[in-house]
């Protein structure tokens, strides 16, 4: 068993935020490669859903190299979660972390995610009974509250008596949702009622955004930005001829746990942040999209390491490095 002591982890704790249909397996896998001290999370899953669903069981499949690893879950049945924390304590995760943050319709009607943020009776529930079930420990992913932040400090003092060891913080509301901008100041207020550890997310552009924004808290979490861009974890960019050959890897792993077809269309939402850096960019990305095979893919991402093919896309640019 990996077990992983939030307390014990090095400052600032950086980590790759979990995402749904992002933070895969193989995507961990990149990050981890480039950023060996970050941290990385499972996409977000169903609890109820590994328990039924070899699909959702895929999800928090792993790799040793990935450790430390946490699987995120969402739900509000404390017992699949007991059930579920017996499972990937077997399978030798590092740890679980329950998200109480996701704005998504379909998932607050169903009294999950940031749902359980107006229930905290059922929110420490769930974290007893996951603490009960498992030797491992409990994180909590969630918002600055409902509609405002003025119960964020009584919330998260129930969670840290129930037996949570680590809260990240998004800072926006759930009826913020993803608008305006995240407000991290009363993050660092909630830091300073706590004994456990914090992290800030919400905006980070990259490593060094999230050191500005560190002040009181233990580290923070980097999302939306670390897509199709791996190495925001890191103070080096890497030049457009590197960016290539990470995005051929990242592609490659795919292949692994997919089909050729359906490691191209998820490929997708990656190429972006990849393929930049020239004025034809957007249009060849477009005809990459179109690839017929993985062969013809791959050759029309390698033709990209070419500075004379790159520049005969569009002679008046100069390739970004």
């Amino acid at each position: 068993m990996q077990y992983t002591c939030w307390a014990d982890l090095s400052r600032p704790i950086v980590a790759l935020a979990p995402m749904d249909g992002v933070t895969n397996r193989a995507f961990r896998q990149v990050v981890k490669k480039l950023n060996p001290h970050v941290i990385l999370f499972s996409e977000f899953t169903s609890a109820e859903g590994i328990l039924r669903s070899d699909a959702a069981a895929r999800k928090i499949a792993f790799d040793p190299c990935e450790l430390p690893y946490f699987v995120q879950l969402f739900g509000n049945k404390p017992e699949a979660f007991a059930e579920v924390a017996k499972l990937v304590e077997s399978q030798g995760v590092s740890g679980i972390d329950v998200n109480m943050g996701c704005p998504a319709k379909k998932i607050v009607h169903s009294q999950h995610g940031s749902a359980l943020m107006k229930d905290p009776d059922a929110a420490c529930r769930i974290i007893e009974a996951i603490r009960k079930a498992c030797s491992l420990e409990v994180s909590v992913k969630t918002r600055l509250g409902w509609e405002s932040c003025q119960g964020l400090v009584s919330f998260a003092k129930r969670l840290e008596s129930a037996g949570v060891s680590l809260l990240t913080i998004h800072g926006r509301t759930y009826s913020q949702a993803f608008k305006g901008q995240a407000d991290w100041l009363p993050i660092y207020d909630l830091k300073t009622h706590l004994k456990i550890p914090v992290l800030g997310n919400g905006d980070v552009a990259d490593y060094q955004d999230g050191l500005n924004r560190l002040a009181n808290l233990d580290g923070f979490m980097i999302g939306r930005h670390a897509i199709g861009t791996p190495w925001v974890f890191q103070k080096k960019i890497p030049s457009f001829e590197q960016r290539i050959l990470i995005a051929l890897e990242h592609y490659q792993l795919l292949e692994k746990y997919a089909s050729g077809r359906a490691a191209r269309l998820e490929f997708r939402k990656y190429l972006s942040g990849y393929i930049q850096g020239f004025h034809k960019a957007k249009d060849y990305r477009q005809l990459l999209m179109k690839a017929e095979s993985s062969e013809v893919f791959c050759q029309m991402l390698t033709r990209l390491l070419d500075p004379n093919f790159v520049q005969s896309l569009e002679p008046a640019y100069a390739v970004a490095v």
